[in-house]
């Protein structure tokens, strides 16, 4: 329930109706609109992000060996993978492990997922005044979260000052392109606050999903020695042990290709999926669904 808690919190507490994962209508067509077709000319879902990806398995690859075989919690590391993958899209480069900015920013998307997972904010969900008056978690929560955004406020202003409108390197250029192509309507959705939420969501969406993903893979695979050979039989197979695997090597892994769904189905990562709600009020089976209110804002209105 660690994202029901989150959406519920934010919901109270920030302007939900920016970005990607907390606007709707038509808000939300056309910052996701935007965001997909920009990610997909960076290789996003195609072959081109490939040599990304190969660089930064390699990257870990090589954190690990330097354990030497002994004890760890790959937690961190399993999360320093994805999220330089994301920031080599949007701020068209990745980030060395021991760079301390880059670990100050993932120690507190780490901290605010340890927060959202404790009693404390249920408490503060079912209560939503113990926000605004009293101490806890939920205040290093909101200090986490403007960490995060005055970070990606400063790189926005630093792509603002080498931003060559011809060429575009990363998200952020695409975006501040399109920033200037609309200065003129009043009514644009494409503001440096929009920007500044759409890049938070991606590496909310993009790097704690992965991550876990990966950390509970290795967990199922120490769990069942007698599939680990076999996928390790099909690697050795058909990629070897002097090359990284690639997209085209897909076809030929039916079996680790089945293994990795099945990881997937196993630990349920995504529940409940998004919030939903009604823009109007809908009585179905003689259950009232009303028009929910946040934050004196209506769900259904932009």
């Amino acid at each position: 329930c660690t994202f029901i808690n989150e959406v519920i919190f934010f919901f109270n507490s920030a302007p939900f109706h920016l970005g990607i994962i907390f606007s709707n209508g038509n808000r939300w067509k056309v910052m996701r609109r935007f965001s997909v077709m920009t990610l997909r000319n960076f290789g996003m879902g195609k072959r081109s992000i490939e040599d990304r990806i190969q660089e930064e398995a390699r990257c870990l690859v090589q954190e690990l060996r330097k354990t030497n075989s002994s004890p760890c919690d790959p937690t961190f590391l399993l999360g320093c993978a994805p999220c330089n993958v994301i920031c080599s899209v949007i701020f068209h480069n990745r980030f060395d492990y021991k760079d301390q900015h880059f670990l100050y920013f993932m120690e507190k998307f780490n901290e605010n997922v340890k927060i959202l997972s404790s009693p404390w904010i249920l408490i503060c969900n079912s209560f939503p005044a113990l926000i605004d008056y009293f101490p806890g978690s939920h205040k290093k929560l909101l200090k986490n979260v403007a960490y995060v955004k005055q970070y990606i406020l400063e790189k926005v202003q630093e792509h603002q000052g080498s931003l060559d409108m011809d060429n575009p390197r990363d998200f952020i250029d695409c975006f501040l392109i399109k920033m200037n192509e609309e200065k003129g309507n009043q009514q644009t959705e494409f503001t440096t606050e929009a920007l500044i939420n759409i890049v938070t969501d991606l590496f909310g969406a993009g790097t704690e999903t992965t991550s876990t993903t990966l950390r509970y893979g290795l967990l199922l695979l120490l769990k069942h020695p007698e599939v680990t050979a076999k996928v390790q039989e099909e690697i050795d197979r058909v990629i070897g042990r002097h090359r990284s695997p690639c997209m085209q090597d897909k076809s030929s892994m039916p079996y680790t290709e089945a293994v990795l769904h099945e990881i997937q189905r196993y630990i349920d990562l995504f529940p409940i999926n998004l919030p939903h709600a009604v823009t109007c009020d809908i009585k179905f089976r003689n259950y009232l669904i009303p028009k929910i209110h946040f934050n004196n804002k209506l769900i259904g209105q932009s």
